[in-house]
């Protein structure tokens, strides 16, 4: 998989390659893979300014068909004859006037008939070396365009067929796009268990695209929320808990259902930066704190969900660190400390504290074990912890258990199994054989 970071270098590289190349029958189009909310569009745009030039959106999944090839309509030549033209996609007049010009600036000409024919490719300049394309980019004289249509794999059908044929002939009603504008398409995941409904690619049509797969990185969305002036308590609430900054596509169950995301982060960040800001456009008792608090809850909810935006909330009520598993399973007098802590930690903090405990448990059981009165300790320290979390927290860290491995692939709930109550235990969703196991280990 590759960072968001690292895609907009790669994006670069890979247009820039057709330019690079007296080849006529090759053409690179990247396509960019990855959930949304990302930031697709966003490594498009970054490329797009770093050549000085201009990025044109087409959002797929808003087209209607015929929108993006243009409306034929009917007109009458100098001579009376009745003949049909496709008033044309606002991109496409764009870059027509762009290109119109560059072949003017160049003095080129061309004969009264050829305008009069309505040869859509009469201003084309297709006698440019490489190196030629390559200085009038980099000398500023013509400024690229990038043509990023989004959700291309989440339109109608026929709009489908329109969007492959213009990405990959970089043709559209007999009009060659010029040499300096490039297209780049974006895609949500379009596997078979997807939650997203999309249109799949046939291996033909993919092979003709340079597919790259993009994930989010939270070191790499946290630098950006340093730059973007975003909260650091939201930073600072992403570092703590990484999971929180993307929801995976497999809890995606509901399309309904609310997710965070990186974008919806940036959004977040916005709601409660600005306000402070907006109170003179309320009441005395809408800017009152409870119903300002009430509000802002509602506001985080309705985009990250409400897990995510309680666990948020409550990260802010104290300023309390969560526990290490080296803290957790240090000596009993230290743990004497960390066991009543554990009961005044938000639901957040006990969580964190959960999860570094699982990790530990999963990068180390397989060495733990080994020395039986150690382990035995490891599980009472392990038990004392359990009983200090309530009930929600509990149930979760026993299907995190329930669901771990150890590095060497055996189950964590077959070894940890008596740490937990009975009842829990039946509450679990486990397999008939690690049932079997657990039995076989009373």
């Amino acid at each position: 998989m590759i960072s968001v970071n690292n895609a907009a270098r790669l994006v670069k590289r890979a247009i820039l390659a057709n330019i690079a190349t007296d080849k006529e029958n090759v053409a690179i189009t990247p396509l960019i893979s990855g959930k949304h909310g990302i930031g697709k569009s966003a490594i498009v745009k970054t490329v797009a300014k770093d050549l000085g030039g201009t990025c044109i959106t087409i959002e797929g999944g808003t087209l209607k068909e015929g929108e993006i090839t243009g409306l034929p309509y009917q007109y009458e030549n100098a001579q009376g004859e009745a003949q049909f033209k496709f008033l044309p996609y606002y991109a496409v007049e764009r870059i027509q006037e762009q290109e119109k010009l560059l072949f003017e600036q160049a003095g080129k000409t061309i004969e009264e008939n050829d305008v009069l024919s309505g040869t859509e490719n009469r201003y084309a300049q297709n006698d440019l070396a490489p190196q030629e394309k390559i200085n009038l980019l980099l000398s500023g004289k013509v400024k690229p365009v990038i043509i990023f249509v989004d959700e291309i794999n989440r339109t109608e059908n026929t709009v489908y067929k329109e969007l492959m044929n213009i990405l990959l002939t970089k043709t559209v009603n007999g009009y060659q796009f010029p040499w300096w504008v490039f297209f780049v398409g974006a895609m949500n995941p379009s596997t078979q268990n997807s939650v997203y409904a999309t249109n799949e690619m046939d291996p033909a049509q993919l092979d003709r695209f340079l597919k790259l797969k993009v994930t989010s990185n939270t070191s790499e969305w946290i630098r950006y929320g340093k730059k973007a002036g975003i909260s650091p308590a939201i930073l600072q609430f992403i570092k703590e808990n990484p999971k929180c900054l993307s929801e995976s596509a497999a809890e995606l169950d509901d399309e309904e259902k609310p997710t965070p995301s990186p974008r919806g982060w940036d959004m977040v960040d916005t709601i409660l930066s600005s306000e402070p800001l907006l109170q003179p456009f309320f009441t005395a008792k809408e800017n009152s704190e409870n119903v300002v608090a009430k509000d802002m809850k509602e506001l985080v909810s309705a985009k990250l969900g409400g897990t995510v935006a309680t666990m948020y909330f409550a990260s802010l009520v104290e300023n309390v660190n969560a526990f290490t598993a080296e803290e957790v399973f240090a000596d009993d007098e230290k743990l004497s400390a960390v066991a009543p802590a554990m009961k005044k930690m938000p639901v957040a903090k006990r969580v964190q504290t959960c999860d570094a405990v699982l990790g530990f448990l999963e990068e180390n059981l397989d060495f733990l074990i080994l020395d039986t009165k150690g382990f035995s300790k490891m599980k009472q320290q392990l038990s004392t912890l359990i009983s200090v979390l309530d009930a929600s927290t509990k149930l979760l860290f026993a299907q995190k258990i329930a669901a771990g491995k150890t590095a060497g692939g055996d189950g964590l709930i077959e070894v940890l199994f008596d740490v937990f109550e009975q009842d829990l235990l039946e509450m679990l969703d486990l397999s008939d054989a690690t049932r079997k196991a657990i039995q076989g280990s009373k």
